[in-house]
């Protein structure tokens, strides 16, 4: 067992210390242990390892300075430092495999790839919504999000030949991409004329607006449908050169539906584009920001009679200088006009909880609002992990105290925490996931996921649950509260008849029209030899959760490792060139019927190369 053989190892150099201390000491030595702090203890990698919960994907990228450490590594490359053969990146090309083909998918299968990007660039952490407004999901409006990685790479080829050849769908100072379709998802609608698909949320000038701070909009996106057939994204903000960063939100306008192949931010005019109009809603503009504002999520008021009729609600992870962390909430109109109803001067959501990440919102039918969270374990554990929730009327004004939803506590009961996968190279952690249903006698019913870890799950040095490391094996839970979030039923298996699988990113989300619940998520179920090739699956309940159905949207496995970027072939130790890799999340929205899932998968050849990309599913029925 993993346990065991680090309680060895520590045994073994306890004992060195001890006879190396005893046979070289003259005078009474001392050994002071120091009590780890909020900042010594963290999921987080070094430099962002000063935070205790562990933050996103992308705020990693950011707070790990990516740019830079490309630049540099290209550089080398380029004058002979590097480790990799064949041409620079200067003089035109990179060495790509040749010979790929790519993967057919069954012509019955429902599934386009919802990007029309021809580089070799990865594009992840998805997400979807859909206009509620149409009269048929035929003619339904299909937003997605996804990270764009050409932000990162595509500026560093140093001619204009190489840029060409290897970005050949150009690229825009974004990494926030999207991708629209009019048809209910039969196909895509942004694809662009001139040949180039840069299709990004624009970037922002925020704060004095005589010398204002450009930020990058910074991916981790969230979309939502807002009335009359608009759209709200969500984003990170973060400064290319400085430490300011915050969090942006955009609304569309109906060009996007109108017009969507015009909707193109140019590379010299980023903080265009004529389908999105995008402002700050909170940041740190100080060169030297210490704190950080992480994984924004969203959702709308859709309810006609509620006074914030087609208000959005951001939440996000507000990380503070002394390592730890708390909810953040904001209400924005769609005019962006936005206020804030907890954290900044007011308190936080999260209460006293001092470790708070993944911040999710949700608005039920009479505009009423929730939002969730996870507190990752104490100052000097990273267990247990507890997910609670707290309730308002509209307007999100009147919230009432935190309720315990579940714990995460390395038993079998419930599971434990992760931080990626033993047969992966994707990155994800427990990441939650909230909503709500159709109204009942009894009040708003909710329905909360989370993945757990079931095997290998920590590494245990002093008999204490501290470093969180591979998972063997996971599994999806479900909680659910029939009373708008008094209370909620113990954590439901919902993969209990694969026990040995690994299940990642569990997303649930509810049709407002029959009430129904689906919750989709990855699982190596189907590959019973290596236990690796990944699959979607989409399980489903009409009666709230006593039974469920699981359906394979994915006919074909996906190989998460064919794409070349999970490794860095100028790095001695390997790693992911390009991020987020698969990411931490992908989403699924229902309505009338009809489920759209956006996930990323490696089905499709591009210059020569099977690449990281987002596919949509409609599934209906």
């Amino acid at each position: 067992m993993i346990r065991s053989v680090f309680r060895t190892r520590l045994r073994i150099t306890l004992a060195t210390l001890v006879a190396a201390i005893t046979a070289g000491a003259t005078t009474t030595a001392v050994v002071v242990i120091a009590e780890p702090t909020a900042s010594a203890l963290s999921y987080n990698p070094a430099p962002a390892n000063v935070f205790h919960a562990p933050i996103s994907t992308m705020g990693l990228a950011a707070l790990n300075h990516l740019e830079a450490k490309l630049q540099k590594e290209v550089n080398d490359h380029n004058n002979g430092g590097g480790s990799t053969s064949g041409t620079s990146a200067s003089s035109g090309s990179i060495p790509l495999a040749g010979g790929m083909s790519s993967i057919s998918l069954p012509p019955k299968t429902k599934t386009i790839r919802f990007i029309s990007d021809s580089s070799y660039m990865s594009q992840s952490e998805t997400t979807v919504a859909v206009d509620p407004s149409a009269t048929s999901n035929a003619t339904r409006t299909v937003v997605g999000g996804v990270n764009d990685s050409r932000y990162f790479f595509c500026p560093l080829f140093a001619s204009a030949t190489a840029t060409a050849a290897n970005c050949p769908s150009g690229w825009t100072q974004s990494l926030s991409g999207f991708a629209v379709s009019t048809d209910g998802g039969s196909s895509l609608a942004t694809t662009g004329s001139d040949g180039t698909d840069t299709y990004d949320i624009p970037s922002l000038l925020a704060g004095n607006p005589h010398h204002p701070t450009f930020l990058v909009s910074w991916g981790d996106p969230g979309v939502a449908a807002a009335p009359n057939g608009l759209f709200y994204y969500s984003s990170l903000a973060i400064s290319p050169t400085t430490s300011a960063n915050g969090v942006e939100l955009s609304v569309s306008n109906p060009t996007l539906t109108s017009d969507p192949a015009s909707c193109i931010t140019p590379l010299s005019n980023p903080t265009f584009n004529p389908c999105w109009t995008s402002t700050l809603v909170f940041g740190n503009l100080l060169p030297s920001a210490s704190t950080f504002e992480d994984k924004p999520m969203i959702a709308v008021d859709m309810d006609k009679t509620s006074p914030y009729y087609g208000d959005a609600y951001v939440a996000w992870d507000h990380f503070f200088s002394n390592g730890t962390s708390a909810s953040y909430l904001a209400r924005c109109t769609t005019t962006l006009t936005c206020t804030m109803l907890a954290g900044g001067p007011l308190p936080p959501i999260s209460g006293t909880d001092q470790f708070a990440a993944f911040t999710t919102p949700v608005v039920d039918s009479s505009g009423n609002v929730y939002v969730t969270w996870c507190n990752f374990g104490t100052p000097t554990t990273l267990m247990p992990i507890t997910c609670e929730i707290r309730s308002s009327g509209p307007g999100g004004t009147n919230f009432g105290a935190p309720v315990t939803v579940l714990t995460l506590d390395e038993t079998q009961a419930t599971g434990g925490g992760l931080d990626g996968y033993a047969t992966e190279q994707f990155r994800t952690v427990n990441i939650p996931s909230l909503a709500a249903g159709p109204a009942t006698a009894k009040g708003t019913p909710l329905y909360f996921v989370i993945d757990a870890c079931t095997a290998g799950d920590y590494y245990d040095f002093l008999g204490q649950n501290v470093l969180p490391g591979n998972c063997g094996a996971s599994k999806v839970l479900l909680s659910s509260s029939a009373d708008g979030g008094a209370t909620w039923s113990p954590a439901q298996d919902l993969t209990s008849g694969t026990p040995n699988a690994i299940t990642a990113q569990p997303w649930v989300t509810v049709d407002p029209t029959s009430g129904e619940v689906y919750v989709a998520y990855y699982t190596t179920a189907y590959d019973t030899t290596y236990n690796h090739m990944v699959d979607v699956v989409l399980q489903s309940s009409t009666d709230g959760r006593s039974t469920w159905t699981a359906t394979r949207l994915t006919t074909t496995s996906i190989e998460p490792d064919a794409d070349p970027a999970y490794f860095d072939y100028m790095s001695t130790f390997g790693g992911a060139f390009l991020v987020p890799q698969f990411g931490d999340y992908f989403q699924a929205t229902a309505y009338d019927g009809t489920v759209w899932t956006s996930y990323c998968a490696t089905y499709t050849a591009e210059l020569g190369t099977l690449q990281t990309d987002p596919y949509l599913n409609v599934t209906s029925g």
